[in-house]
């Protein structure tokens, strides 16, 4: 690879790493303002306390009211897990209820996460990421959302946390998605699969169902072969600002006519070792 070796850093933990702000919802008047978050009932036992409801918390709330819910303004934050049919679905009950609900930044539910090709998986509730951009040449973030029916969360037992192999495969979705919007529209017409050489991973802290971002900066890179490119990058996991886990990831994006021919032959290989 071409660059400095000793160039390690992580990706930039600046302001612009938080989740974007939105114009603050104001208190009804005579209404004692209530902030929740709404997760998915995946993510229940982190919906234990009073500040955090589950999408069926929330539901019951709405249509079963009561006193204590009456005299509260509800303000509703996304978490993890909740997408576009809850937004529909909190929107059909906040029409039929007398409870005094609003969602604090409705775009955020209806936003969709990229489409599978974008991260190489092919169901949507496996994609890790939403909004992918680049604030540099070299660097790339995205907000993390994992869908309730993620093929990481739907047989996991954990406590509160989100479980840290959620963290890595959003690592290696970002990698990819790097890859996809900002390399690959610059080379000729072929499909690339990613390969995998070393990760240098750092737990720093537990990750919540709650709003988080992800982030790549390429830190070396040699693209002189259209068909094997070779990359490293330091990745990060960030949630209110605050590291939660980094890596250093060397990674290859081998075309895929090539990886097919290289597959197939060590596959024949490992059949006639172990056969005999």
């Amino acid at each position: 690879m071409t660059g400095d070796p000793a160039r390690t850093e992580v990706a930039p933990d600046t302001g612009a790493c938080r989740e974007p702000a939105h114009e603050p919802v104001q208190a009804l008047e005579g209404f004692t303002r209530r902030d929740v978050v709404v997760v998915a009932d995946r993510f229940a036992r982190f919906a234990r306390g009073d500040r955090v409801l589950t999408m069926s918390g929330l539901l019951t709330l709405l249509t079963a009211g009561g006193p204590e819910v009456a005299g509260c303004h509800w303000v509703v934050h996304l978490g993890q897990g909740v997408d576009a049919t809850d937004f529909d679905l909190i929107e059909a009950a906040r029409g039929e209820s007398e409870v005094a609900v609003c969602l604090a930044d409705p775009e955020r539910f209806r936003a969709a996460p990229e489409p599978p090709g974008i991260v190489h998986k092919d169901r949507p509730e496996n994609v890790l990421l939403a909004g992918v951009h680049h604030p540099g040449a070299t660097h790339c973030r995205a907000a993390l959302r994992i869908h309730r029916d993620n093929e990481l969360v739907l047989d996991h037992h954990t406590g509160e946390h989100v479980q840290g192999i959620v963290i890595i495969e959003a690592m290696r979705q970002i990698c990819i998605a790097q890859f996809e919007t900002a390399v690959r529209p610059g080379l000729p017409p072929a499909g690339y699969a990613g390969v995998w050489k070393r990760i240098d991973l750092s737990f720093e802290d537990f990750l919540f169902p709650l709003p988080a971002t992800v982030e790549s900066l390429i830190v070396e890179s040699d693209v002189t072969r259209e068909t094997h490119l070779k990359f490293r990058a330091t990745t990060a996991v960030r949630q209110h600002g605050h590291t939660v886990a980094t890596a250093t990831i060397e990674y290859a994006m081998v075309a895929q006519r090539r990886i097919d021919a290289l597959e197939r032959r060590k596959a024949d290989q490992a059949t006639r070792a172990y056969l005999g």
